[in-house]
């Protein structure tokens, strides 16, 4: 009771902006946190980025907290959401992979463990499942003056004990025991909690958004605009995406209208396109977190514009065919027919988007202060 307390002090004390304070929560959970980014990613320098990360969107959201009791499953939420983004950044964008591995690299001074045993120990961890494999980090890396915790982990320390024997018995001794002396010594400590606390002193203080230009390409700025949402996209990325979408869901219309020798279709159609285009285009390079409601928007526009010139032109399309000797219906779909079809799949489309951006919102919502 007395350390339910004490924590619920502190976590009011960091909620009136005391960072100090929250260097004491940062000692409490390091371990914790650290053993679900290292997990994740297999990068001790990667992993320890990810984790003061956590902490600093961790502090920054607790004006917003209502709950002190559900801290720590925020703060692994944040923990493991950053893992997950940073995994699909790194698989969908080659070159911003290869930054951040280099930069990371340059971080490695706090590891006193060569390359190529990390390197050996990751090869071992990856053979575990994450049922084990995160337990038996979080086992080996909390410090022997730490109480025990492994109700951090939602598990009794029995319990966390059979699983940590339960990976080493999915290793070879000798690897297990290469990975149980590397985790002890990469174990964060005070070092880690100064650099939370340096990164705290740079950032906004809570309750506020840093001032960034949304213009720009730079992730570290847009990281912060976007705490759980899709990793950030350039410019050009988004040019290309929208144009893909918008111009390919209206392309069966030309060949359609030429063919028909509707030129004022051919003509409108590329039009409008084009103006949903760079509509939707510079909305979502101002604000990319509206990225799937932008789109959800653009389908219906696109709905929009295929229903109205089918059933404007579609009498006039029909007569020109039946004229033509060589016209051979391709098809017997009707008119409505068509609708239907048309519809159902900007329907579905649409709700797609629609869940997209409502998952987005939720997790902005619980991992970062509103503006």
């Amino acid at each position: 009771m007395q350390a339910t307390i004490s924590e619920t002090e502190l976590i009011r004390a960091c909620q009136a902006g005391d960072k100090e304070a929250f260097g004491s929560i940062v000692e409490r959970y390091h371990s914790l946190i650290c053993a679900i980014t290292y997990s994740g990613t297999g990068d001790f320098a990667k992993s320890r980025e990810l984790a003061k990360e956590t902490f600093v969107r961790a502090f920054r959201s607790l004006p917003q907290s209502k709950d002190p009791g559900r801290f720590r499953l925020v703060l692994c939420r944040i923990a493991r959401n950053l893992v997950d983004k940073a995994i699909r950044s790194e698989r969908f964008d080659a070159v911003r992979g290869c930054e951040r591995e280099q930069a990371g690299e340059s971080d490695t001074g706090e590891i006193p463990i060569s390359k190529e045993r990390q390197d050996l120990v990751w090869r071992g961890l990856e053979m575990i499942p994450e049922k084990f494999r995160e337990p038996m980090v979080f086992f080996h890396q909390r410090g022997p003056s730490q109480p025990a915790a492994a109700g951090d982990m939602d598990l009794s320390e029995a319990v966390l004990i059979q699983y940590v024997s339960k990976a080493r018995s999915l290793v070879k001794p000798e690897v297990a025991s290469l990975i149980q002396d590397v985790l002890a010594k990469t174990a964060p400590g005070e070092r880690f909690t100064l650099a939370v606390l340096d990164a705290l002193s740079k950032a906004p203080e809570p309750g506020k958004r840093p001032v960034s230009n949304l213009q720009s390409e730079d992730a570290s700025n847009l990281e912060y605009v976007y705490p759980s949402g899709p990793a950030p996209m350039s410019r050009k990325a988004i040019y290309g995406a929208f144009a893909g979408s918008i111009f390919g869901g209206v392309a069966w219309l030309l060949p359609t209208s030429i063919m028909a020798r509707d030129w004022s279709a051919a003509a409108a159609v590329p039009a409008v396109a084009g103006v949903i285009f760079v509509a939707s285009a510079i909305l979502c390079i101002r604000n990319q977190a509206k990225r799937w409601r932008i789109l959800g928007w653009v389908t219906i526009a696109l709905c929009a514009l295929n229903l109205a010139v089918i059933n404007l032109r579609w009498d006039l399309w029909m007569r020109a065919y039946q004229e033509d000797p060589s016209y051979s219906a391709p098809t017997n779909l009707s008119r409505w027919t068509l609708n239907i079809i048309i519809a159902a799949i900007m329907a579905i489309l649409l709700v797609i988007f629609l869940t997209l951006d409502s998952r987005q919102r939720k997790h902005t919502t619980e991992q970062s202060p509103s503006s």
